[in-house]
């Protein structure tokens, strides 16, 4: 019995891991891509609101808050340092393949998210990627979304030198940024993906405490079943089984006075009545074996 309930616990524990584990990843992956929507919403608006107000401003030098993954990338940093239980160790960057800053390009294992994205973007398939990356020695739980060039007004600093801005072209003249860096980006095509980085831990942390949980009340329910089904085992099985035996042998030492009384119209109710129908049988048997007997003795 102990086997069972020790068996029992094992798969469950397995099984409720697996699916609490699965749930905690979907959970962090449903907040990761408000994240990424709230970062869209606000490069959309820097592009569309912010960008024509610092127009001629930007003609005579170069303003970073006219850069849209500029604006989302101060925002973010504003988030995560307000509400640090939460989101303090969330991570957010543009990964490009040809940035124009050098913290945004993109890892080897960055490269193959946007190549994978690029891919399904091709087939028409979904435009999310997650999974699990290791970043300087941690691991992390990652969300991605592809960053596609869908507005020509984003080809202005981005096609060619001779092409963009004079202001940026300065900064360019001074070192700031590489000779070919941010430029070659074309229409329609992704160039990088939005990624939201969340410790391991976390994800482990949130489905070990809910599996602490689950398994406490599982254990519980199949603690209570096991001694209730030992109780029931005890009461209507065993000790039927053992009056039976008690009277079986006392029936094998010549006690014939004694009877198998049933207490129910089960399997046990039913042996009682078939040793009863022995007994009967073995005393009619004895009785003839008696009357041979004498009957012997007698002619003798």
């Amino acid at each position: 019995m102990f086997a069972i309930f020790l068996l029992g616990i094992i798969v469950s524990s397995i099984f409720c891991y697996n699916i609490l584990r699965s749930n905690t990843e979907h959970e962090l992956n449903r907040q990761a891509n408000v994240l990424i929507s709230t970062m869209d919403s606000i490069r959309k608006y820097n592009q569309d609101k912010v960008n024509p107000l610092l127009e001629k401003q930007s003609e005579q030098k170069f303003l970073l808050e006219s850069i849209p993954s500029y604006a989302v990338s101060e925002v973010f940093n504003i988030l995560t340092n307000s509400y640090k239980d939460k989101y303090g160790e969330y991570i957010y960057k543009d990964a490009m393949i040809n940035p124009t800053n050098s913290n945004d390009l993109a890892t080897e294992e960055e490269i193959k998210i946007i190549e994978r994205l690029s891919e399904q973007d091709k087939l028409g398939g979904q435009n999310i990627a997650q999974g699990f990356l290791t970043i300087d020695g941690k691991k992390k739980f990652y969300t991605s979304r592809p960053i596609k060039i869908t507005q020509s007004s984003c080809l202005i600093c981005h096609t060619s030198l001779e092409k963009s801005p004079k202001s940026l072209q300065i900064l360019y003249e001074q070192g700031k940024y590489g000779a070919n860096q941010g430029f070659g980006w074309e229409l329609n095509k992704i160039i990088g993906t939005k990624m939201i980085y969340i410790p391991a831990e976390q994800v482990y942390k949130i489905t070990n405490e809910n599996f602490i949980l689950i398994i406490g009340i599982f254990t519980a329910i199949f603690a209570v079943t096991i001694f209730l089904a030992t109780l029931w085992l005890k009461q209507y099985v065993v000790q039927p089984l053992n009056r039976i035996t008690q009277v079986a042998e006392a029936v094998s030492l010549g006690e014939m006075d004694i009877e198998f009384k049933k207490h129910s119209n089960d399997e046990i109710g039913h042996l009682a009545d078939a040793f009863t129908r022995m007994k009967t049988s073995l005393e009619i048997a004895l009785k003839r074996l008696v009357k041979k007997v004498d009957r012997n003795q007698n002619q003798l």
